[in-house]
Protein backbone atom coordinates (compact mmCIF):
# COMPACT_ATOMS: atom_id res chain seq x y z
CA UNK A 1 0.00 0.00 0.00
CA UNK A 2 2.72 2.64 1.05
CA UNK A 3 4.70 3.98 -2.19
CA UNK A 4 8.28 4.23 -2.63
CA UNK A 5 9.53 7.53 -1.57
CA UNK A 6 12.71 9.18 -2.83
CA UNK A 7 14.50 9.66 0.62
CA UNK A 8 16.96 11.51 -0.49
CA UNK A 9 17.57 14.98 1.53
CA UNK A 10 16.22 18.19 -0.39
CA UNK A 11 17.15 21.36 0.39
CA UNK A 12 14.53 23.62 1.42
CA UNK A 13 15.10 26.67 -1.52
CA UNK A 14 14.12 29.92 0.22
CA UNK A 15 14.61 33.86 -1.88
CA UNK A 16 15.96 35.00 1.67
CA UNK A 17 17.54 32.96 4.40
CA UNK A 18 16.86 35.74 6.53
CA UNK A 19 13.27 35.73 6.17
CA UNK A 20 13.83 32.06 7.70
CA UNK A 21 15.53 32.90 10.20
CA UNK A 22 14.63 31.93 14.14
CA UNK A 23 13.62 35.18 16.02
CA UNK A 24 15.80 36.63 18.70
CA UNK A 25 15.80 35.01 21.79
CA UNK A 26 13.43 38.08 23.57
CA UNK A 27 11.41 38.06 20.72
CA UNK A 28 10.69 34.61 20.46
CA UNK A 29 9.62 33.81 23.88
CA UNK A 30 7.77 37.06 24.46
CA UNK A 31 5.76 35.96 20.97
CA UNK A 32 4.93 32.64 23.03
CA UNK A 33 4.49 33.46 26.33
CA UNK A 34 7.61 31.87 27.64
CA UNK A 35 8.95 33.53 31.04
CA UNK A 36 12.68 34.38 30.27
CA UNK A 37 13.51 33.44 33.98
CA UNK A 38 11.75 29.74 33.40
CA UNK A 39 13.85 29.55 29.90
CA UNK A 40 17.24 30.47 31.55
CA UNK A 41 16.82 27.78 34.36
CA UNK A 42 16.29 24.87 31.64
CA UNK A 43 20.02 24.71 30.20
CA UNK A 44 18.87 24.79 26.63
CA UNK A 45 21.58 26.85 24.69
CA UNK A 46 19.60 29.60 21.99
CA UNK A 47 22.53 28.77 20.00
CA UNK A 48 21.40 24.73 19.57
CA UNK A 49 18.30 25.53 19.11
CA UNK A 50 19.16 28.39 16.14
CA UNK A 51 20.81 25.04 14.51
CA UNK A 52 17.95 23.02 15.04
CA UNK A 53 15.96 25.68 13.44
CA UNK A 54 18.33 25.50 10.43
CA UNK A 55 18.79 22.13 9.90
CA UNK A 56 14.48 21.39 10.36
CA UNK A 57 14.54 24.39 7.24
CA UNK A 58 17.29 22.05 5.53
CA UNK A 59 14.74 19.27 5.44
CA UNK A 60 11.54 20.44 4.61
CA UNK A 61 11.77 18.64 0.58
CA UNK A 62 11.72 15.69 2.53
CA UNK A 63 9.51 16.00 5.05
CA UNK A 64 7.21 16.85 2.60
CA UNK A 65 7.22 14.26 0.49
CA UNK A 66 6.59 12.15 3.57
CA UNK A 67 3.51 14.17 4.39
CA UNK A 68 2.25 13.71 0.94
CA UNK A 69 3.21 10.22 0.52
CA UNK A 70 1.21 9.27 4.10
CA UNK A 71 -1.86 11.41 2.74
CA UNK A 72 -1.94 10.10 -0.07
CA UNK A 73 -2.94 6.75 1.12
CA UNK A 74 -6.16 7.69 2.55
CA UNK A 75 -7.26 9.28 -0.98
CA UNK A 76 -7.85 6.08 -2.56
CA UNK A 77 -10.99 4.15 -2.92
CA UNK A 78 -9.92 1.61 -0.29
CA UNK A 79 -9.77 4.15 2.34
CA UNK A 80 -13.09 5.95 1.50
CA UNK A 81 -14.73 2.23 1.00
CA UNK A 82 -13.63 1.53 4.92
CA UNK A 83 -15.45 5.28 6.16
CA UNK A 84 -12.51 7.59 5.55
CA UNK A 85 -14.61 11.09 4.98
CA UNK A 86 -11.67 13.62 4.51
CA UNK A 87 -8.29 14.17 5.02
CA UNK A 88 -5.86 16.71 5.63
CA UNK A 89 -2.36 17.39 6.93
CA UNK A 90 0.65 19.64 8.08
CA UNK A 91 4.25 20.39 8.41
CA UNK A 92 4.88 21.71 12.09
CA UNK A 93 6.06 25.26 11.51
CA UNK A 94 9.92 25.64 12.55
CA UNK A 95 8.82 28.27 15.02
CA UNK A 96 6.39 25.38 15.95
CA UNK A 97 9.13 23.42 16.42
CA UNK A 98 11.05 25.50 18.67
CA UNK A 99 8.55 26.14 21.05
CA UNK A 100 7.75 22.33 21.33
CA UNK A 101 11.28 22.12 21.90
CA UNK A 102 11.15 24.57 25.07
CA UNK A 103 8.20 23.23 25.98
CA UNK A 104 8.58 20.01 26.54
CA UNK A 105 11.99 20.80 28.13
CA UNK A 106 9.78 22.35 30.65
CA UNK A 107 7.49 19.56 31.25
CA UNK A 108 10.58 17.32 31.75
CA UNK A 109 11.45 19.60 34.58
CA UNK A 110 8.52 19.40 36.00
CA UNK A 111 8.31 15.96 36.13
CA UNK A 112 12.24 15.85 37.75
CA UNK A 113 13.71 14.65 34.57
CA UNK A 114 15.48 16.11 31.97
CA UNK A 115 15.34 16.45 28.18
CA UNK A 116 18.36 17.15 25.99
CA UNK A 117 17.60 18.37 22.47
CA UNK A 118 20.42 18.12 19.60
CA UNK A 119 20.67 18.41 16.12
CA UNK A 120 20.93 14.69 15.88
CA UNK A 121 18.14 14.31 17.64
CA UNK A 122 15.05 15.84 17.70
CA UNK A 123 13.51 14.16 14.54
CA UNK A 124 13.25 11.54 16.84
CA UNK A 125 12.02 12.93 19.96
CA UNK A 126 9.44 15.12 17.93
CA UNK A 127 6.77 12.47 16.84
CA UNK A 128 4.66 15.56 15.34
CA UNK A 129 6.79 17.10 12.91
CA UNK A 130 4.49 15.79 10.51
CA UNK A 131 0.94 15.22 11.45
CA UNK A 132 -2.27 13.87 9.28
CA UNK A 133 -5.71 13.93 10.67
CA UNK A 134 -7.90 11.66 9.45
CA UNK A 135 -12.22 12.21 9.60
CA UNK A 136 -14.74 10.04 9.90
CA UNK A 137 -18.71 10.12 9.84
CA UNK A 138 -19.79 7.70 12.38
CA UNK A 139 -17.97 6.66 15.54
CA UNK A 140 -17.97 2.96 14.82
CA UNK A 141 -16.53 3.71 11.12
CA UNK A 142 -13.33 4.27 13.16
CA UNK A 143 -13.18 0.12 13.40
CA UNK A 144 -12.02 -0.06 9.40
CA UNK A 145 -10.02 2.87 9.97
CA UNK A 146 -7.74 1.32 12.42
CA UNK A 147 -7.68 -1.97 10.43
CA UNK A 148 -6.51 0.33 7.53
CA UNK A 149 -3.65 1.96 9.20
CA UNK A 150 -2.39 -1.02 11.00
CA UNK A 151 -2.59 -3.92 8.32
CA UNK A 152 -3.56 -2.57 5.07
CA UNK A 153 -1.10 0.29 5.11
CA UNK A 154 1.01 -2.03 7.67
CA UNK A 155 2.86 0.79 9.45
CA UNK A 156 4.32 0.19 12.14
CA UNK A 157 3.74 2.08 15.47
CA UNK A 158 6.18 3.53 17.76
CA UNK A 159 3.72 2.60 20.70
CA UNK A 160 -0.04 1.95 21.35
CA UNK A 161 -2.76 4.17 19.64
CA UNK A 162 -3.72 6.39 22.03
CA UNK A 163 -7.76 6.94 22.79
CA UNK A 164 -7.97 10.15 24.29
CA UNK A 165 -11.88 10.83 25.89
CA UNK A 166 -13.98 13.10 28.06
CA UNK A 167 -14.33 11.74 31.68
CA UNK A 168 -18.37 10.33 31.64
CA UNK A 169 -18.15 9.45 27.78
CA UNK A 170 -20.04 5.92 27.18
CA UNK A 171 -17.88 3.22 28.07
CA UNK A 172 -18.52 0.15 25.64
CA UNK A 173 -16.40 2.43 22.58
CA UNK A 174 -13.32 2.70 24.70
CA UNK A 175 -13.50 -0.87 25.63
CA UNK A 176 -13.72 -2.30 21.99
CA UNK A 177 -10.75 -0.31 21.61
CA UNK A 178 -8.60 -1.19 24.80
CA UNK A 179 -9.45 -4.88 23.11
CA UNK A 180 -7.97 -3.46 19.65
CA UNK A 181 -4.38 -2.53 21.28
CA UNK A 182 -5.10 0.82 22.05
CA UNK A 183 -4.09 2.69 25.52
CA UNK A 184 -7.28 4.88 27.06
CA UNK A 185 -6.32 8.17 28.26
CA UNK A 186 -9.27 10.83 29.93
CA UNK A 187 -7.99 14.45 28.47
CA UNK A 188 -8.19 17.11 30.85
CA UNK A 189 -9.81 19.72 28.82
CA UNK A 190 -12.42 16.98 27.47
CA UNK A 191 -10.80 16.48 23.66
CA UNK A 192 -11.79 13.38 21.70
CA UNK A 193 -9.08 11.44 19.52
CA UNK A 194 -7.54 8.73 18.80
CA UNK A 195 -3.40 9.32 18.18
CA UNK A 196 -0.97 7.08 16.28
CA UNK A 197 2.91 7.62 16.15
CA UNK A 198 3.29 5.48 13.22
CA UNK A 199 7.34 5.02 10.98
CA UNK A 200 6.16 4.81 7.20
CA UNK A 201 9.65 3.65 6.59
CA UNK A 202 11.24 1.71 9.58
CA UNK A 203 13.79 0.44 7.68
CA UNK A 204 14.78 3.99 6.43
CA UNK A 205 14.95 5.11 9.97
CA UNK A 206 13.09 7.97 9.14
CA UNK A 207 10.82 10.63 11.21
CA UNK A 208 7.50 9.38 12.62
CA UNK A 209 4.32 10.64 11.68
CA UNK A 210 1.31 11.16 14.01
CA UNK A 211 -1.69 10.28 12.85
CA UNK A 212 -5.51 12.09 14.57
CA UNK A 213 -8.43 10.20 13.60
CA UNK A 214 -11.60 11.79 14.82
CA UNK A 215 -15.19 12.18 13.81
CA UNK A 216 -16.21 15.22 11.98
CA UNK A 217 -17.80 16.18 15.37
CA UNK A 218 -15.13 15.98 17.51
CA UNK A 219 -13.50 17.53 14.65
CA UNK A 220 -15.81 20.86 14.76
CA UNK A 221 -15.68 21.25 18.31
CA UNK A 222 -11.67 20.78 18.50
CA UNK A 223 -11.23 23.45 16.14
CA UNK A 224 -13.67 25.75 17.65
CA UNK A 225 -11.99 25.21 20.92
CA UNK A 226 -8.09 25.79 19.78
CA UNK A 227 -9.17 28.92 17.68
CA UNK A 228 -10.44 30.25 21.20
CA UNK A 229 -7.88 29.29 23.16
CA UNK A 230 -5.20 30.09 20.85
CA UNK A 231 -4.17 33.34 21.89
CA UNK A 232 -4.64 32.44 25.46
CA UNK A 233 -1.31 32.28 27.95
CA UNK A 234 -1.15 28.10 28.35
CA UNK A 235 -1.95 26.37 31.42
CA UNK A 236 -4.73 29.49 32.03
CA UNK A 237 -8.31 29.07 32.42
CA UNK A 238 -10.31 30.34 29.46
CA UNK A 239 -13.45 32.68 30.12
CA UNK A 240 -15.57 30.46 27.72
CA UNK A 241 -14.57 26.92 29.48
CA UNK A 242 -18.15 26.69 30.68
CA UNK A 243 -19.95 27.06 26.96
CA UNK A 244 -16.76 25.32 25.65
CA UNK A 245 -17.84 22.13 27.61
CA UNK A 246 -21.27 22.05 26.90
CA UNK A 247 -20.62 22.35 22.93
CA UNK A 248 -18.15 19.38 23.69
CA UNK A 249 -21.17 17.59 25.83
CA UNK A 250 -23.46 18.18 22.28
CA UNK A 251 -20.26 17.46 20.31
CA UNK A 252 -20.79 13.91 22.10
CA UNK A 253 -24.18 13.41 22.39
CA UNK A 254 -24.28 13.90 18.09
CA UNK A 255 -21.81 11.24 17.81
CA UNK A 256 -24.12 9.02 19.75
CA UNK A 257 -27.10 9.96 18.06
CA UNK A 258 -25.62 9.32 14.59
CA UNK A 259 -24.75 5.94 15.24
CA UNK A 260 -27.96 5.18 16.67
CA UNK A 261 -29.38 6.42 13.40
CA UNK A 262 -27.10 4.12 11.08
CA UNK A 263 -28.24 1.24 13.49
CA UNK A 264 -32.04 2.17 12.82
CA UNK A 265 -30.86 2.48 9.26
CA UNK A 266 -29.55 -0.79 9.06
CA UNK A 267 -32.40 -2.58 10.57
CA UNK A 268 -35.23 -0.94 8.32
CA UNK A 269 -32.58 -1.74 4.95
CA UNK A 270 -32.86 -5.48 6.85
CA UNK A 271 -36.46 -5.11 7.12
CA UNK A 272 -36.86 -4.13 3.93
CA UNK A 273 -35.15 -7.19 2.45
CA UNK A 274 -37.12 -9.17 4.32
CA UNK A 275 -40.75 -7.68 3.08
CA UNK A 276 -39.25 -8.05 -0.34
CA UNK A 277 -38.09 -12.02 0.08
CA UNK A 278 -41.59 -12.52 1.56
CA UNK A 279 -43.35 -10.68 -1.01
CA UNK A 280 -41.88 -12.84 -3.95
CA UNK A 281 -42.62 -16.23 -2.43
CA UNK A 282 -46.61 -14.81 -1.98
Amino acid sequence: MTKKININKTSFIENSVEKDALLPQEEFLKKYKISSKVFEGLGLKWSTLKKIHSDYLSNQGLLKNIEKDVYSNFLNDSAKDIGVHSVRSRLKSPDGLIEKIIRKTIDARKKGGTKNFRVSNYMKEIDDLIGVRVLHVFKNDWYGIHNFILNICNYKTKESPIVYYRKGDETSFIDNCIELGCQAKVHPKAYRSIHYIIEPYPNKNLVAVEIQVRTVFEDGWSEIDHQLRYSSKKGTKHPLDSYLLALNRIAGSADEIGTLIKNRQAELNQEEYERRLNNKGE
